[in-house]
């Protein structure tokens, strides 16, 4: 096999890999961006949510979201997100917790400073409805969230 046999080869191998994992994500429906939910993100004082969307995949659907640390810290900070799903006529439908998250001090050039997390909600939303998101580093009762 020759030095160009070989180089199309890899091409096409690279193509193939990108196309088939091009297609695995294109099942993925973002629900904010047809309108159907909103989203209120309350930053805390250390810590800000950059971004979040609520989609549906597989038939599940998913709230996902990424949070970076605000001004110069010198460690990671430990802290979650309270999310409410809220009905459109406002009465609370679901609250949860995410698991605890690390997020790293701001850093440049040296890897992410941001944290991802995604949390998977248990009931159907019905249209119209409002998810509240509140980064938060204290603790909870049992009884303060109910799932």
């Amino acid at each position: 096999m020759n030095y160009r046999n070989l180089e199309i080869m890899k091409i096409v191998g690279v193509l193939l890999v990108s196309i088939a994992l091009c297609g695995c994500s294109a099942n993925r429906v973002s629900l904010t961006d047809q309108g159907l939910v909103s989203v209120e993100k309350q930053d805390s004082e250390k810590v800000k949510i950059l971004w979040t969307d609520v989609y549906e995949q597989d038939g599940q659907k998913w709230i996902y979201g990424v949070l970076k640390q605000h001004g110069i810290s010198t460690s990671s900070i430990k802290t979650h997100v309270d999310i409410q799903v809220l009905n459109p006529d406002g009465s609370i439908q679901n609250e949860t917790i995410t698991d605890d998250l690390f997020v790293p001090r701001n850093r440049i050039g040296k890897g992410p400073d941001w944290k991802k997390f995604r949390v998977q909600l248990p009931e159907e939303l019905p249209e119209d409805s409002q998810i509240k998101m509140t980064v938060h580093s204290g603790s909870h009762k049992k009884t303060d969230i109910k799932s």
